[in-house]
């Protein structure tokens, strides 16, 4: 079944850890847009064709899941 969903967004772009620090400015509490059951959410900026971080206020605004180990949720809530 996982792998029927993976395919299915197949679509998506795939980051390294540092793109997402990068983008997020290090995930610094201002970049903070909220929490949830999954953990934090920050706001983060990416090139236009969404390959690699730019300056902040600039490119296409992201937000970055961050998961709490801790939680709740399962894998299909954290893909949508």
């Amino acid at each position: 079944m996982i792998s029927g969903e993976l395919k299915m967004y197949s679509h998506l772009k795939q980051f390294t850890f540092l793109d997402l620090k990068l983008a997020t400015r290090n995930f610094r509490p201002e970049s903070l847009l909220g929490e949830s059951g999954f953990g934090c959410v920050f706001k983060g900026w990416m090139e236009e064709n969404g390959t690699a971080p730019v300056k902040p206020g600039t490119g296409l605004t992201v937000a970055v899941k961050t998961l709490n180990l801790d939680g709740l949720q399962g894998h299909k809530e954290w893909l949508v």
